[in-house]
């Protein structure tokens, strides 16, 4: 076990290792005291999987660094650009979040790579023409800071007597995605909801660059469901949990004269192909003991909030067990993750310390 914790404490060392408070960083004593907070026999088989899990969805500062750069240079050659710095000068990377968010901390990211390789400020962008606005962030989840912004933005000057979805609407300009993550389903979803809020034309002629693509449409026979998602059990705990989340589910939506499918269980022999774990049997296990322990923090802190779920925030209108992303980044982990990462309360201690200030 001393060797798989060294091992992944290698692969997460710089989580928020760039801030003063010495207590949010990762250590090797912290994953072996937040491990042992479950059964003995389970300990080896957590950390294996574990491992395997942070290899694909642990997103390093460094690794972040590659990313922007790799943006840059495609949207030059895609948009046909002669050279990045031509590129740039007619591309605004915009600027929509609050301090502490992901966006402002990649752009930062950003400024000091276009000074390093191409000899511009990020000042300098858009000085030629704003023909190109880039939105860039770390993860679409639920996607509703996606929207929230881009709403807002929409209505900004774009020119004098033209606003920014004017220009979007008449060619003037388009409007580009670029994120490290983004769950498939949700995206569809928020493309719809661009449709009903912003109009087509942003829905239907955004570009969307990613460097994952997390499939996590439970509807659909090919989707890898990359995403913590249990079989069905018929454990008592589970089972009492799970009604009630119907309860509160059923209780919330009763004004609106309908409710929401159930959609609390992976259906046995799915996905066809395991991608995400190392294999459908340990998918399996690791599922079940994520759900358990997550209905355990509940219930041992008295959580009353009903989109706070054992495998991370829904939708209160949603039956489900959470979001269940597996998606980890150096400087915060979503809300959207099984609890046993975040969430302290009740007398559990997480595997990381989540910046409370910034609700991904």
């Amino acid at each position: 076990m001393e060797q798989l914790i060294d091992e992944i404490f290698d692969q997460l060392k710089d989580y928020r290792a760039d801030e003063i408070l010495p207590n949010v960083k990762m250590t090797r004593n912290r994953i072996k005291q937040w491990v042992e907070q479950f059964d003995a026999n389970d300990r080896v088989f957590i950390l294996t999987e574990l491992k395997h899990i942070f290899s694909k969805r642990y997103c390093s500062k460094d690794s972040v660094k590659k990313f922007l750069k790799a943006v840059v240079d495609k949207l030059a050659k895609d948009l046909g650009y002669k050279s990045v710095a031509d590129f740039l000068r007619m591309t605004v990377f915009l600027d929509l979040q609050p301090n502490g968010k992901s966006q402002k901390i990649m752009l930062k990211l950003l400024s000091e790579l276009l000074l390093e390789d191409y000899q511009l400020n990020i000042q300098d962008c858009g000085t030629v023409q704003k023909k190109h606005f880039v939105y860039i962030d770390d993860i679409l989840c639920t996607g509703n800071t996606l929207i929230q912004d881009i709403n807002e933005w929409s209505g900004n000057e774009y020119a004098t007597g033209k606003t920014n979805l004017e220009a979007i609407k008449d060619k003037s300009a388009e409007l580009i995605f670029a994120y490290i993550f983004i769950h498939a389903k949700n995206y569809q979803k928020k493309k719809a909801e661009m449709k009903f809020k912003l109009g087509k034309e942003i829905s239907t002629n955004h570009k969307m660059y990613r460097q994952m693509e997390i499939e996590n449409n439970e509807g659909s026979i090919s989707s890898s469901l990359d995403f913590v998602f249990p079989i069905e059990t018929e454990d008592e705990e589970v089972i009492e949990y799970k009604d009630k989340i119907i309860a509160q589910v059923d209780e919330h939506t009763q004004r609106y004269s309908s409710t929401s499918p159930a959609e609390f269980f992976r259906t046995t022999g799915r996905p066809k192909e395991e991608k995400l774990f190392t294999s459908p049997e340990n998918r399996n296990k690791f599922e079940e003991i994520m759900l358990k322990k997550g209905i355990q923090i509940l219930n041992n802190a008295n959580v009353n909030v009903t989109n706070i779920r054992a495998l991370g925030f829904s939708l209160k209108s949603h039956k489900n067990f959470g979001f269940g992303t597996l998606c980890f980044t150096w400087r915060n982990i979503a809300n959207n993750t099984p609890l046993v990462f975040w969430y302290a309360g009740g007398g559990f201690q997480p595997l990381f310390v989540k910046n409370q200030t910034n609700v991904l």
